[in-house]
Parts: C-alpha cells; structure tokens; sequence
C-alpha cells in the first residue's frame, strides 16, 4: 500500500494512479490522518463493485450472515439475481419519472 497526502495527490495524481494501474491501493492522507483510498477498477470489475456497495445488497448480505448463523441458508447467486432486478426496476422507474 502507498501512502500519499492530498497535496501531492494533488500535484501527482497521474503517477499515484499510475501505481493503481499496478495494482496497489493508496491511502490518501490530510494532516497526517486517513481519509480515503484510491484502488483500480477495470470495466470488468465495475459492476461487480456497485453492486457490493449497494445498500440494499450489504443489508440483504448482513441479513444473510445472521440467517446462516441461526442455521438457514440464503443462496448467494438468488441473492444477487434479485438485487440486480430491483436495481433495473429502480433504474427503470427512475428513467420514466425524468
């Protein structure tokens, strides 16, 4: 991992996402805290992180945990398949309203 403050992020930010392009993450620091990290992200792997950042899919897989530590199961692949057809349904309702 590379740590960087926000300064230089701003003076260098083409060579602090050079070492993303690499595969490294970088801590973004102000006055010497923490405050945010940078990593990269292809095309390929786009959906897959909104999708996990989703709210309602982190609640349903938190739902999920507390189900399968009472000994029920919830199938990860029905769990994502519903998740992205109200999200399309979200979209869709969304696109007719503008």
């Amino acid at each position: 991992m590379f740590f960087t403050g926000v300064r230089e992020l701003r003076l260098n930010t083409s060579e602090i996402l050079k070492k993303t392009d690499q595969g490294e993450q970088v801590l973004i620091t102000y006055r010497g805290k923490p405050r945010a990290i940078i990593q990269g992200i292809t095309e390929d792997d786009l959906e897959d992180f909104i999708l996990l950042n989703h709210p309602q899919f982190k609640a349903r897989l938190e739902q999920s945990l507390k189900q399968a530590l009472e000994g029920q199961v919830t199938n990860l692949d029905k769990l994502i398949a519903q998740t992205k057809e109200e999200i399309d349904q979200s979209h869709h309702q969304t696109h007719q309203e503008d």
